[in-house]
């Protein structure tokens, strides 16, 4: 896909390119992923659980910004795989939480690099400082998108 980079970049351009941003690194993090038994979207919850530690369903699926149905089944998914277990809070046995088992850290740390190795192709050629810049833009995008209403 070729570009003029002098040319006029409008809101729309940059949100179009945002999303094709968000499909190359998708692609990248799956191929990164064959083979390791993670599925894509799997390795977030990974991650998230890795960094935040046990969390109830309806509080993994608001850091994952999914519904609650949604992450039920991929911790289904990944419980049968052996990847997160299922936790009974002590106070309220209604209330269960999910963590990773050895197996999930473990798995959770090389997803960790993974994304390492498909970052760095991805940004191969871009300057640390550029590389500063991108991010902290593309943070201040996220946040302004949701200050937004609705």
């Amino acid at each position: 896909m070729k570009w003029s980079p002098d040319a006029p970049a409008s809101a729309a351009d940059i949100l179009i390119a945002l999303r094709f941003a968000d499909r190359a690194a998708r692609k990248a993090i799956g191929d990164e992923l064959a083979g390791t038994g993670v599925h894509t979207g799997q390795e977030i919850v990974l991650a998230k659980l890795l960094h935040l530690g046990s969390l109830p369903v309806a509080q993994l699926a608001k850091v994952l910004d999914v519904e609650v149905p949604t992450a039920t089944r991929t911790t289904q998914r990944m419980e049968a795989a052996g990847l997160v277990r299922r936790v009974k809070n002590d106070k309220d046995a209604r209330q269960v939480s999910i963590e990773l088992t050895d197996h999930g850290t473990e798995l959770a740390h090389t997803v960790q690099q993974l994304h390492a190795q498909a970052g760095n192709r991805a940004l191969a050629g871009v300057t640390p400082e550029d590389r500063r810049l991108l991010r902290n833009l593309l943070w201040t995008i996220t946040a302004n998108v949701d200050d937004l209403p609705g």
